[in-house]
């Protein structure tokens, strides 16, 4: 029996290709700009012995590539024969080797660069940076807006932050009951406008006020400054207990804008006038 050496030979598509001593096998190469040199006969021969690293006389005549025109075939050895020559569409022409297959086969598949897979944790970074901006826009836009409405309804000085300080403490003195509360935050002037000449005569008011209201809360929508007035508007909720003719009736949410004038005395904002939306 008569074995061509393994090895890499030209399959006649310019490209090389494994023989394994047996048949032709799905590796394929390039051949480089400059081929390492041929094995020498004695190289053959000692590795069909199993014999490694062992050094012998150089052969006169190259050894050949089967397939490669223009060069002689090997040279048989005593036992051994040359690879035949295969063209397309003979009997035995190598498997995997066919017209028009993609130049490199398998080997060059799989010596090509891979694509770095690290691109997704680039994908992934952006991502996160995202989520993070959007999630500070929904929380940090609603707390401005919320920040611009409280400066707003503060007051932008000091003497309208204290003429709104008058205001809060009117609306305690109504649902506290305290008349002393009430009268610092009103001018003499108010409370005889209005017939509140004595404590009495208020707390009665305000024990009134409790039992018809419950609820009752107060929201600064404006603070503006007028020559020597401030005027401070509210929108106060509540749930009425009682009707519009003050008889008892189920519990009905209700609201009103009211609108207080303060003027200054004696260096402290107080309230010198009230009228509501009807």
């Amino acid at each position: 029996m008569t074995t061509t050496p393994p090895g890499w030979y030209d399959d006649g598509h310019g490209a090389l290709r494994w023989w394994d001593g047996q048949q032709w096998t799905e590796h394929v190469a390039q051949p480089d700009a400059e081929s390492s040199p041929a094995p020498t006969e004695a190289e053959i021969v000692a590795g069909q012995l199993g014999f490694e690293h062992e050094t012998a006389p150089a052969p006169s005549a190259p050894v050949a590539q089967p397939g490669l025109t223009g060069q002689p075939a090997v040279a048989a050895q005593p036992g051994h024969a040359a690879a035949p020559q295969y063209a397309p569409g003979d009997p035995g022409y190598p498997q995997g080797v066919y017209e028009g297959a993609p130049a490199g086969g398998a080997f060059t598949a799989a010596t090509e660069p891979r694509k770095s897979s690290k691109l997704w944790i680039v994908w992934v970074v952006i991502g996160v940076v995202l989520l993070g901006i959007v999630i500070a826009a929904a929380v940090l836009i609603p707390l401005l807006m919320l920040s611009a409405a409280t400066a707003g309804s503060t007051g932008a000085t000091d003497d309208e932050r204290a003429a709104v300080s008058a205001v809060e403490l009117y609306d305690d003195a109504w649902q506290d009951g305290d008349c002393d509360a009430f009268t610092a935050a009103t001018t003499e002037n108010f409370r005889a406008a209005n017939g509140f000449t004595d404590c009495p005569t208020f707390e009665a008011d305000a024990e009134g006020f409790d039992q018809n209201f419950d609820d009752y809360e107060v929201r600064v929508t404006a603070v503006e400054t007028q020559a020597d007035e401030i005027a401070v508007t509210t929108e106060e909720t509540y749930t009425a207990l009682i009707d519009g003719n003050g008889d008892a009736t189920d519990p009905t949410p209700g609201s009103t804008v009211y609108h207080y004038t303060l003027v200054e005395a004696d260096g402290t904002w107080l309230i010198d006038d009230l009228y509501y939306d009807e």
